[in-house]
């Protein structure tokens, strides 16, 4: 006796399996779209990171003065914001005075929690004030700021 059941009708039998290989005329299409897709995405990238170097460096100038004097700290605080300033283009803005740059400085913040109206007489009185003093939480809200609007600046 066989082990092997007999059909009564070969129509019921599936026929082979469809072959992956080759695949459909387009799919070339769609690889090379998606190739050049994530050729462009690593470029933009890379030519955002380019772009943005001035930041890196602004907050590495502005790291070292943290532990300056306070006169020193001001000053490379607000020099640091007019190199970047420069860097963008914006020459104008960077030769304004420093009490007219601090109202539009706030405008590019777009952030209630700080504002450089706040250090307005930091930046404009006792700067030049031989015996003005900053407290320990008046520079590390005055770094904070500034390396915050060095990061998220869109003059």
């Amino acid at each position: 006796m066989s082990d092997a059941i007999e059909l009564p009708n070969t129509a019921y039998l599936l026929p082979d399996a469809i072959p992956n290989w080759p695949p459909v005329w387009w799919s070339w299409i769609v690889l090379a779209a998606f190739l050049l897709l994530i050729a462009f995405i690593i470029t933009i990238a890379i030519l955002r990171h380019k772009h943005r170097a001035y930041r890196r460096e602004a907050l590495q100038a502005l790291n070292e003065v943290k532990q300056a004097s306070d006169k020193a700290l001001v000053e490379g605080c607000i020099s640091v914001i007019k190199r970047c300033l420069i860097t963008e283009g914006h020459e104008p803005l960077a030769s304004c005075t420093t009490k007219a740059l601090l109202p539009i400085l706030d405008k590019q913040l777009k952030r209630a929690k700080w504002s450089f109206a706040e250090f307005e007489q930091i930046f404009t009185e006792d700067l030049y004030r031989p015996d003005s003093q900053l407290t320990a939480q008046q520079r590390s809200n005055l770094v904070r700021l500034t390396s915050y609007w060095i990061r998220k600046h869109h003059a």
